[in-house]
């Protein structure tokens, strides 16, 4: 039920761990890296390691969910999609702004 946060080069260290309110069987991250979704459902700013929000559903319950997808639009056209392994992809094709 904790997030461990290690050095990515040599010397390999543990910087610092984030308590969780379950165990994250998943980390997903933003496309700029600037948040990390663990599973648990805390979004994490990475450079301050500190935890924003909780996610929350309408009734206001935990949610938690390994699932996630970050869209970007200009007006009403899909511009960047990520996935749930933190990669953006552009040029999305021939999308068509709502009606």
């Amino acid at each position: 039920m904790r997030l461990h946060i290690f050095s990515a080069s040599s010397p390999y260290q543990q910087h610092t761990t984030i308590p969780l309110a379950d165990m994250p069987g998943w980390i997903n991250f933003s496309m700029d890296g600037q948040y990390a979704y663990p599973s648990s459902g805390e979004v994490i700013e990475t450079e301050t390691r500190s935890i924003l929000y909780i996610l929350k559903d309408e009734h206001h319950n935990t949610v938690s969910s390994e699932k996630m997808v970050e869209i970007f639009s200009n007006n009403g056209w899909i511009t960047r999609a990520g996935d749930q392994f933190g990669i953006g992809r552009q040029g999305l094709g021939d999308n068509k702004p709502p009606q």
